[in-house]
């Protein structure tokens, strides 16, 4: 990009190059969790639930992945088969149910988390400084990019 106004070219550029790298990136961070039996969609919807600490229903959590509702209900199934979340009472909505995750689900995110971070760590180690700190001065703006979708659901 020069110095000027970004171009329509310009942006459709960029997202192309930010989308092509974190899709990478993700892809590998994910392996962990792969080769663990868990698929990224799986990992995805245990990721979705540890964000509601409070539970979250499994309409909110479909709309938040953009999956079906039939798709949803077979993922919770197997995700309550795996220990790793269960049905409780909506206190606001005795007629609700929300999934909460379980010690089991939190501790698998936990150590996957901690295995793919140990991994990344070090790699970044390998970095140069300055590339580094570029790195660590692009972590908000993805964090924003990312945060318009996960917010929660709509309401």
């Amino acid at each position: 990009m020069n110095g000027g106004p970004p171009t329509s070219g310009d942006l459709t550029g960029l997202a192309a190059e930010v989308r092509t790298e974190v899709a990478r990136l993700a892809y590998h961070l994910r392996t962990p969790a792969t080769r663990s039996g868990i698929t990224p969609t799986r990992l995805a919807a245990l990721a979705a639930v540890a964000r509601h600490p409070g539970g979250l229903r499994q309409g909110d959590l479909a709309e938040l992945m953009n999956i079906s509702p039939p798709s949803m209900t077979r993922l919770v199934e197997i995700m309550g088969e795996a220990g790793w979340v269960v049905r409780e009472r909506d206190p606001e909505d005795g007629r609700a149910l929300l999934l909460v995750l379980t010690p089991v689900g939190r501790k698998t995110l936990e150590t996957l988390r901690q295995e793919t971070t140990s991994v990344l760590s070090g790699e970044l180690a390998e970095l140069t400084a300055d590339e580094r700190d570029a790195l660590e001065a692009a972590v908000p703006v993805l964090r924003k990019l990312a945060d318009r979708h996960v917010e929660g659901p709509r309401g």
